[in-house]
């Protein structure tokens, strides 16, 4: 993405009008392709709409960018993005530290880029403009073709509608502090789920007598990024998702 450049914080951001939008990036509010040669089957994607449908669910605009071009006009390319915060969804920290996530949306209306859904946090790792979601709860991309508008928008509201259960049961497990055995425990049923055995059961005893090793699940359970240091539940959770289930274990 090293054409868009956003600013990344955990802060809540100001909210931006229409009219601030469309000073910043003309693009979302294209009303038609802006390459010609774009085939019958494609589907033009409204951005303006999606602003509008997430601004009744309580996300507003808080940033937005736009392809950089080398020609001062005339050019096809039209990759834009917008950034949305909803004051009321908040992941709370221990240290005072609250963030609030964002949702990363980029659209194009050329006929060369996916429409693209991220719900997180996220921060800008490199001057280049390289993004990396520190917790993230949804992702998605669609192309422009194969469905409706309506049916894009109706995901999109899915997924946005689910976020304020997501957010609850990660800060229930950031209150939830574990102790040595617990976090024990916790990688233990992780191993036994990847060797689709169920945690509590005779299989399950025999895999603890014959496989259990200690080394392994001190392994599994060390961290390797500075922000997973801790003993709540939400970081060991992620800790040992990243370690041995990637992504195989999901919050429900």
């Amino acid at each position: 993405m090293s054409d868009i450049l956003l600013n990344f914080e955990d802060g809540l951001g100001s909210y931006l009008t229409k009219d601030q939008i469309r000073e910043q990036a003309p693009l979302v509010f294209a009303q038609a392709p802006t390459n010609p040669d774009v085939s019958k089957k494609y589907l033009f994607v409204n951005t303006e709409t999606i602003i509008d449908d997430l601004e009744k669910l309580g996300w507003n605009p808080v940033e937005v960018a736009q392809r950089k071009s080398i020609k001062e006009e005339g050019t096809i390319f039209s990759k834009h993005m917008v950034a949305f915060q909803n004051p009321d969804i908040k992941i709370t920290s221990e240290d005072g530290d609250d963030a609030y996530p964002r949702i990363l949306l980029t659209n194009s209306h050329d006929g060369m880029q996916a429409f693209k859904f991220s719900v997180g946090i996220f921060r800008l790792v490199c001057s280049n403009g390289l993004v990396v979601a520190d917790e993230q709860f949804s992702d998605f991309r669609i192309k422009h073709k194969g469905y409706t508008f309506g049916e894009l928008r109706k995901v999109v509201r899915k997924a946005v509608a689910d976020l304020p259960n997501r957010v609850k049961v990660m800060n229930d497990m950031k209150n939830r502090i574990l102790t040595q055995e617990e976090k024990n425990k916790l990688a233990l049923d992780a191993m036994l789920i990847r060797a689709g055995i169920k945690p509590d059961t005779r299989e399950a005893k025999f895999f603890n007598a014959v496989g259990y090793d200690e080394e392994t699940i001190v392994d599994i359970l060390e961290p390797k990024r500075k922000a997973d240091i801790g003993d709540d539940l939400w970081k060991v959770f992620n800790v040992v998702k990243r370690r041995l289930l990637k992504e195989t274990l999901t919050l429900h």
